[in-house]
């Protein structure tokens, strides 16, 4: 049954009433628009369930080389779930269960990080990381979020400025929120721009096809991302990644809304079944 049908029937139903045309007793009519109400609910859940999965399958996740959850929630290994076994080790970090996903790990300050050993940011024209993060009394500069020594590297140039920071380019974007917040950040790079992103605001500037490479290796949260150690970030982070491709501004704002697990297609396989049963409810509604 159409939306358009489901009104004209309580169109019907209540004109017959008010004509006096009382065979359908008051009881019947208010079954039938409860019944038709949670009709047009399951309609909408279920087409906003489609159009994620619209949106996401736009993303191809073949082209990310890191994603770390931070849903692990024990043990000192943070799984890298793009399939491509960069696992990360958490140095003096934990655990916390005040994440915008799932979990996420809690980084001191001092000498905590998440290291991953491997050269993901080499020798590149084409790349995105994004992240969620709570800063938590932060204090100075070169405070590390993601990045390779001496190739890129991401993060507070200052406590109210974000930066990608590459040997051919940089971007830099105000950071002009409180902490203890959780806010998004990402940083794109092409042959076409340089950009640096606080959810949706945008900063950027000219691109270049090569963005250099180095003897590190990259860590999150600190152990060196602006230099060869230290840089060490005091507050919480959620849903990293590494791509090997730009991502649009689309693909970016479907991240941070749905999250990674979503993008990756780890959590769809419920809503899926949500799907199915909805319209299953739907038919045996009409």
């Amino acid at each position: 049954m159409r939306p358009s049908d489901i009104f004209q029937r309580i169109y019907r139903q209540d004109n017959a009433c008010e004509h006096g045309t009382r065979s359908t007793n008051t009881a019947r009519i208010g079954h039938d628009m409860v019944k038709n109400a949670r009709m047009i609910g399951a309609l909408g859940v279920a087409a906003g369930f489609l159009l994620v999965h619209a949106a996401q399958s736009a993303i191809d996740t073949a082209d990310a080389v890191g994603i770390w959850l931070f849903d692990d929630g024990s043990g000192n290994t943070a799984v890298d779930m793009s399939g491509r076994g960069n696992d990360g080790t958490l140095v003096n970090a934990g655990w916390t269960d005040d994440a915008p996903f799932g979990m996420a790990v809690e980084l001191n300050g001092s000498n905590a990080c998440v290291e991953t050993g491997e050269k993901l940011l080499d020798d590149l024209s084409d790349f995105t990381i994004t992240a969620w993060v709570k800063p938590v009394a932060m204090t100075g500069g070169r405070i590390g979020l993601v990045g390779q020594n001496d190739s890129p590297e991401f993060g507070f140039i200052d406590t109210g400025t974000i930066t990608l920071w590459t040997p051919n380019g940089a971007a830099s974007i105000s950071y002009e929120h409180a902490q203890e917040e959780w806010h998004f950040v990402a940083a794109v790079a092409s042959p076409d721009k340089t950009a640096a992103y606080v959810d949706t605001d945008e900063a950027t500037t000219a691109g270049s096809a090569n963005r250099g490479s180095s003897d590190f290796t990259v860590n999150i949260g600190g152990c060196g991302i602006w230099d060869a150690t230290g840089n060490w970030f005091s507050g919480l982070m959620d849903d990293v990644s590494i791509w090997h491709v730009a991502l649009e501004p689309a693909d970016l704002e479907f991240i941070m809304s749905q999250g990674l697990a979503v993008t990756l297609g780890l959590t769809p396989v419920e809503p899926r079944d949500k799907v199915a049963t909805m319209w299953a409810d739907i038919k045996r509604l009409q």
